[in-house]
């Protein structure tokens, strides 16, 4: 009889322990899902006299890192760049072109009379001759994979676009300034290098 009720007890004692246990992780499981819900404080750590941001009413959120802008525009000088042509560059696997030129190409001909003349060998010999084995500079950004580049070039202080236009060895392209397109009528007017046997076409003041 006494062994029954000592049983009993244990068994009791069992239960009210598994109970307390259950109830105490409850809690606990009550607790962490309070945690989550509700917010740290933010600390306002706006100096005095300073106007104080907006009020933060969510969670904070640590924004990505933006990409690093491109490299700006600069000036790149070669030595002894490759000429292919009177506004073309060639140094290792770029072409450089000077933008608002539209040059002859290399095997280019053009009329003089009756006969024709290499207008085009012609124009790269005088720009060969001009550069003479000077620094050759040219304003673009770092290239981004793009093999070919069109950018204005200078030598010294002299700006080979105007050069070309205004010795006749090419017409004003796409990106032309304006100083560009009137070199280039200027040389055509006056009959300046490709142009020299160009037939009057009223656009130009009487000679």
């Amino acid at each position: 009889m006494a062994a029954g009720r000592n049983f009993r007890a244990r068994r009791r004692a069992m239960a009210g322990a598994a109970a307390m246990a259950a109830a105490l992780l409850a809690g606990a499981i009550a607790g962490a899902a309070a945690e989550e819900l509700v917010q740290r404080a933010v600390r306002n750590v706006t100096p005095p006299g300073m106007t104080p941001g907006p009020a933060v009413t969510g969670p904070l959120i640590r924004e990505e890192e933006p990409e690093p802008p491109p490299d700006a525009a600069r000036w790149h000088r070669f030595s002894l760049p490759e000429t292919t042509d009177a506004a073309t560059f060639k140094v290792k696997d770029q072409l450089i072109r000077i933008s608002g030129v539209e040059p002859p190409k290399r095997a280019d001909l053009c009329k003089a009379g009756n006969e024709t003349w290499p207008c085009g060998a012609t124009a790269l010999h005088s720009f060969r001759i001009f550069i003479g084995g000077r620094d050759v500079e040219c304003y673009y950004p770092a290239p981004q994979g793009q093999a070919d580049i069109v950018a204005p070039c200078r030598v010294g202080k002299t700006d080979l676009g105007l050069w070309l236009l205004t010795a006749g060895w090419g017409s004003a392209g796409h990106y032309a300034t304006e100083a560009y397109r009137k070199a280039a009528d200027a040389a055509r007017c006056a009959r300046r290098g490709i142009w020299r046997d160009t037939a009057a076409d009223g656009t130009c003041p009487a000679r």
